[in-house]
């Protein structure tokens, strides 16, 4: 059976989603990702995806809960499969919770926290599926 095309989106478009997209890809998936800005953490994404990314893809990742309501509300995403999964990169919100992560730098704390959290949250999901 053929792998689904999987879009992975994050905030920006920088850490996640790529880290998801490059995971899932050494998986056999074909990949691509981006961030979807509009306002959440900052103005505009970095790494902005485009509606044919989503119209490219049968299964679409989200690593946080509050970017599938933009995600349908700024794009046509049809009857595609939205998983969401639950992963932060904030050092801060992540640090109150394990004071021992807080004086990580950014790449220290991705190897150590995001990366690991990301893996096990998509996990349940394997294979993808298309719906």
């Amino acid at each position: 059976m053929k792998k689904p095309k999987v879009l992975c989106i994050c905030s920006m478009g920088l850490n996640r989603s790529k880290y998801l997209a490059n995971y899932l890809k050494n998986k056999g998936y074909r990949t691509r990702y981006g961030g979807i800005g509009f306002g959440i953490i900052h103005e505009k994404a970095h790494n902005p995806f485009k509606q044919e990314d989503i119209d490219w893809a049968d299964v679409i990742i989200v690593v946080r809960k509050k970017h599938k309501p933009l995600l349908k509300k700024h794009y046509k995403v049809k009857e595609k499969r939205i998983i969401v999964l639950d992963v932060t990169d904030s050092r801060k919100v992540i640090g109150e919770k394990y004071p021992h992560l807080n004086n990580l730098d950014h790449p220290t704390f991705n190897r150590r926290w995001t990366y690991p959290q990301l893996r096990k949250a998509i996990k349940p999901y394997l294979p993808l599926k298309i719906n």
